[in-house]
């Protein structure tokens, strides 16, 4: 997992970015990317596959930058096995309720034979989705750590500032921090920050920015984006003819 992986300075980046001709960035947090896996049983629709995949074309396309921090990197190998194990677990209660409603009808006389004979397994949609998980990771830019970044994320931790205001989680602001200084770092450049998180308690209360979380972006380029779909809608719009 993760064999793929591009670092860089903030610096190096926005050489980049020059060079190339780019003002597009998506900053992903970790749990934006993990749940690439978890779509199956935390979505009602495939059209959020479709979102990332459509996601996943653009960045390979050139039309945006993918970035994270390198942070992410041990985020991602210490939750990865917990999210397939809890995939695993979402697959196998699926089968078995299926294989009950099944027995229940063959009781009924509603069906003589069994409707698949195959289990999900077999199907390999897990294997699909880590290999989406692993095309976007190896497209993407992981921002080398720095002491700044530690010092922020002290502090909010600390004071339960946002994005740690309810969770205290140090690794949050650590990222958040690494997203603030690349637009910072980028501002004279044009440069625009699209930071998607899932992690809604995190930057949102009452369907609002935490009014920190607000202050950090006014000064910036960044837009914080919760919904895959709204995330690809931004881009595409940026990037219309």
């Amino acid at each position: 997992m993760l064999e793929k992986i591009t670092k860089n300075s903030i610096d190096k980046l926005i050489s980049k970015l020059d060079t190339e001709n780019h003002n597009d960035v998506i900053f992903w947090d970790t749990c934006s990317l993990l749940d690439i896996i978890r779509l199956p049983y935390r979505t009602n629709s495939v059209q959020y596959l479709d979102f990332y995949q459509q996601i996943y074309t653009l960045i390979k396309d050139k039309k945006v930058i993918s970035v994270a921090s390198e942070l992410t990197i041990a985020e991602l190998n210490y939750n990865i096995p917990n999210v397939e194990k809890e995939y695993d677990n979402y697959l196998k209660k699926l089968q078995q309720d299926f294989k009950c409603h099944e027995e229940y009808l063959i009781k009924c006389n509603k069906i003589v034979d069994p409707i698949i004979n195959f289990t999900f397994e077999q199907k390999e949609l897990k294997q699909s989705l880590f290999k989406l998980l692993d095309d976007i990771i190896s497209q993407t830019i992981f921002l080398t750590e720095n002491l700044i970044y530690n010092k922020f994320a002290h502090f909010r931790v600390s004071y339960h500032m946002a994005p740690a205001q309810k969770k205290g989680e140090y690794k949050d602001c650590y990222i958040w921090a690494t997203c603030l200084e690349l637009a910072k770092q980028s501002f004279s450049h044009d440069i625009n920050i699209l930071f998607f998180t899932r992690n809604k308690e995190d930057f949102f209360e009452n369907g609002r920015l935490f009014e920190l979380i607000q202050n950090d972006c006014s000064s910036t380029t960044i837009t914080v984006e919760l919904e895959i779909g709204h995330l690809l809608g931004l881009i595409m719009k940026k990037n219309a003819p």
